[in-house]
C-alpha cells in the first residue's frame, strides 16, 4: 500500500495521515508494508514529523518505509531530528518497493544465519 502525501504536513494535515494510516492497520487484512511518499512534500513541520513516528509506531505487523525524495525538505528534516535512524527510508519509491517483503527479509537472514 502506498500514501502519497503532496503539499504540507504540519499541525494541520498531521491527523488526516495519522487516520488513514490508523484505518489501513485497523483492516482485517492490514497491508504487509506501507510506503509513506514524502517526495511531494513542500513542508514538513515538527507535528508532521510526529504524525510520521506516531504511524511507525502504531504499525502493528505491518512495516513501514519512508520515501524522502531527493529535494531537501524532508531528507534535512528527518536528518536533523534523527527521525532518519529510526524509520526506514528510501530516496525513491522504487528502492522502497524493491526493499522486498518482511517475509523476504526473514528467509534472507535466516539463510545467512544458517550458512554459517
Amino acid at each position: 500500500m502506498i500514501l502519497v502525501l503532496y503539499g504540507e504536513l504540519d499541525a494541520g494535515t498531521a491527523l488526516k495521515l495519522e487516520q488513514a494510516a490508523a484505518q489501513l492497520f485497523a483492516a482485517e487484512h492490514p497491508p504487509e508494508v506501507l510506503l509513506l511518499d514524502l517526495s511531494g512534500l513542500s513542508f514538513l513541520s515538527v507535528a508532521g514529523a510526529r504524525a510520521i513516528h506516531t504511524v511507525h509506531e502504531s504499525s502493528g505487523t505491518s512495516r513501514v518505509r519512508v520515501v524522502t525524495g531527493n529535494g531537501p525538505v524532508v531528507r534535512e528534516f528527518l536528518h536533523a531530528t534523527r527521525f532518519d535512524a529510526v524509520l526506514d527510508c528510501y530516496r525513491t519509491r522504487v528502492g522502497a518497493i524493491a526493499a522486498g517483503s518482511r517475509a523476504e527479509f526473514v528467509s534472507q537472514v535466516k539463510a545467512i544465519w544458517n550458512a554459517g
